[in-house]
This record gives structure tokens, sequence and C-alpha cells, in this order.
């Protein structure tokens, strides 16, 4: 029989437990909600200008000073010579000996002789001019007594009929003549057995040779070999016509060359009168000063720094090279906001960047400031 007094809860109705978590779910929707409701209207109506007021970022700013300042035009160039030269004979003749300098690589001293032509056959013919020149001579001397006879029969004799012999007018010109031709013989022999000892009059190095003991030469046909002066560097500078007019005039500068880790004193000596086609450059040449004095030179084809000195410029800014900004513009700060200014430049120098001077405000800003535009509020920091 069923118990009809007070017994247990039934298992259909809820206990206070189902009660409990029901709370306790419902409390934690209604944290998320408070957590996850929208800002406030007084945060949504703050104004651009407060907010970017509140994260106005740091401006590193210099304050440059009117100066005077020489620009720097840093190139790159190329060593070479004032022109390599082509050994040829000027005579015809056997090889008989070939000097150890002259080899390729080698150095040479000026009137050192580099080959040895046969001299034989151009001894003989100096030797021939020379007996030719004994014989008329000998004529023009009889032709003089001659003619100091005559003039001495004629005051002796004035109305006397002179010998045929004595009376020939114009020998003593004709046998002078003689004369005079045998000496040009002679100085043409010597010329010829001269150019038989091949060398030149300069100091140079040897490019490459061609020529061998024994082997017949033909005048101006062979080619012995190519050589270069040993004094005569230049270096070749590539230059934009903008910075050609920004030197003018650039013949007479000084100059410094780097190469091959060494420092040389160089000057403008020329430049070019057309510009390359291809890259609309010029050349700037310049000579190496005290070549003859310096113990190593470099060798024609080395690549060079060339820095050439610019004229000393009045009232200009030599600003860091970290305040350069696209297109070599600046920012400045004027009542703490960022003002973009393109000043003149004049090129780099030592210390830095060169411009003509300007109202720098309150600073020219150097480095970079993330998300920088005109107007854009900075906190200006002197550096």
């Amino acid at each position: 029989m069923a118990d009809s007094g007070g017994g247990t809860d039934s298992p259909d109705r809820p206990g206070w437990r189902g009660v409990l978590q029901i709370v306790l779910i419902v409390g934690i929707i209604a944290i998320a909600i408070y957590f996850a409701r929208a800002p406030s209207r007084d945060y949504l109506e703050i104004s651009s200008e407060d907010a970017e007021q509140r994260i106005a970022p740091t401006a590193a700013v210099v304050l440059p000073l009117p100066t005077q300042a020489a620009r720097r035009l840093q190139l790159t160039g190329i060593v070479t010579t004032l022109g390599t030269v082509e050994v040829r004979p000027e005579v015809s003749g056997m090889v008989l000996k070939v000097s150890e300098n002259f080899r390729s690589g080698g150095e040479f001293a000026a009137d050192e002789t580099l080959v040895q032509i046969d001299p034989r056959e151009f001894e003989l013919s100096l030797a021939r001019a020379k007996h030719g020149l004994e014989a008329v001579v000998g004529e023009l001397k009889q032709k003089l007594d001659g003619e100091a006879r005559s003039a001495d029969l004629k005051r002796k004799y004035p109305d006397q009929e002179q010998h045929p012999w004595l009376a020939r007018d114009g020998e003593v010109e004709q046998a002078q003549a003689l004369v005079d031709n045998a000496k040009v013989r002679i100085a043409l022999a010597e010329i010829a057995l001269d150019k038989t000892r091949i060398r030149m009059p300069f100091d140079g190095y040897v490019t490459s040779t061609r020529v061998s003991e024994g082997q017949v030469l033909r005048s101006i046909d062979s080619d012995l070999g190519d050589v270069f002066p040993k004094y005569e560097l230049r270096v070749r500078a590539k230059i934009s016509n903008l910075d050609l007019d920004a030197l003018a005039p650039a013949i007479g500068r000084k100059a410094t060359v780097m190469a091959n880790g060494r420092q040389y004193n160089a000057e403008v000596e020329r430049i070019s009168r057309e510009v390359d086609v291809d890259t609309k450059l010029a050349n700037l040449y310049l000579h190496i000063v005290d070549q003859e004095i310096t113990p190593i030179l470099p060798r024609p084809g080395t690549f060079t720094d060339v820095t050439v000195e610019d004229a000393t410029h009045e009232n200009v800014f030599v600003l860091p090279e970290s305040a350069v900004q696209v297109n070599g513009s600046v920012w400045l700060v004027d009542n703490e906001s960022l003002v973009s200014f393109t000043p003149i430049s004049i090129g780099y120098a030592e210390d830095g960047w060169l411009v003509h001077a300007f109202d720098a405000k309150d600073g020219v800003v150097v480095g970079r400031i993330p998300g920088a535009r005109e107007g854009l509020k900075v906190r200006p920091v002197e550096r």
C-alpha cells in the first residue's frame, strides 16, 4: 500500500541545486553583458586633435647656424694613361738583341735600348757618306785656291787676259754645294744608324711584346709591342652635367684619389666636350700630382674613388645626412607641427649635407618619424 504520510520528495519536483545553477548562469550572463557594452558617449566624442595630443611622437631636431663650407663631390673613376705607345721599327733589319726589360709587365728607363737591330749596313752607309764628304771637301779646296790665284793675278796684271782655267766663274759655289750635300747625307746616315737602337724618350712600363732575337723586321710594318709612360697616369671619372656645371670652372680644382687603399693628390686637368649617349654622363680627367716622387703608383685599369673639392660657399647650413627626406626635402617643426620644406642643395661636405641657409623654424628634424605628414603634432627634442 502507498504511504499516505509525509515521506521524501518526489523525483519529478526540482530541488534547490537546480535553482542555484540557474541563478549562477543568469549572473554570468549579466556580467558578460556589462563588460561588453559599447563605449561611453564621452569617450567617443574625443576630437582627433585631442587624440593626437595624447599620442604626439617625439621629433629629434637640430638648430643649424649659417656658416661657410666647401662641398665634397664623390665620383668613381678608373686609372688610365695619356695613351699607349705602339712600338714599331723605323728601319728594316734583323734583331740582334732584345732587352730583358722589354717583356710584358717590364719596366724600362728613358733612352734605354729595348731592341737592337743589326747596325752593320747602316754603319757602312755612314762611312761611305763620310768618305764622300772628304772627296768634295778636297775639290772645294782646289776651287778656292784657283779663285785666290785668279784674284791675285787680276791685281798684278789688270790688263792681261786670264787663262780659261783661272776664269771659270761659279765653280767654288758648285763645289760648296757638293760639300753641303755630303754633310746632309752623313746626317741622314747617322739618323738611320741611330734608329737601329729602338728606345723610348720616357720611363715606362711594357704592356705586351711581340719580338724575339733573330726576327727580321720591316720598317713601320712590324709591331713589336705596346708601352705606356710611367709618370703620365690620369684618372677618368664619370660626372653628371649638373655636377659639372656646379663645379664650373672645373679645370684646376683639387681632388683626392683612393686606389687600392692608397690616397693620391690629383687635379682636374680637362673635361670632355661630349656626353656619353648611353650613360648621359661626361668625363672628368684628373692628373695625379707628384708621380715622380711617389713610390707606389696605381696601374692603368685600377678602379678609384674620386673626391673633388668645390669652392667655399658662404651662408650655408651643414645638415646631418639623416635630415634628408623624400626627394631632397626636410621636415621642419613649426609650433609643434611638421612642415615640409625643400632646401637648395649644394652637395655634401665632410661634415654633412650643404644647403643654402633658410628659416629653420623651431628646428630641422633628423631621422624618421612614423606616420610623418604635413601638420602632424610632434614633441621636438633638440639633439
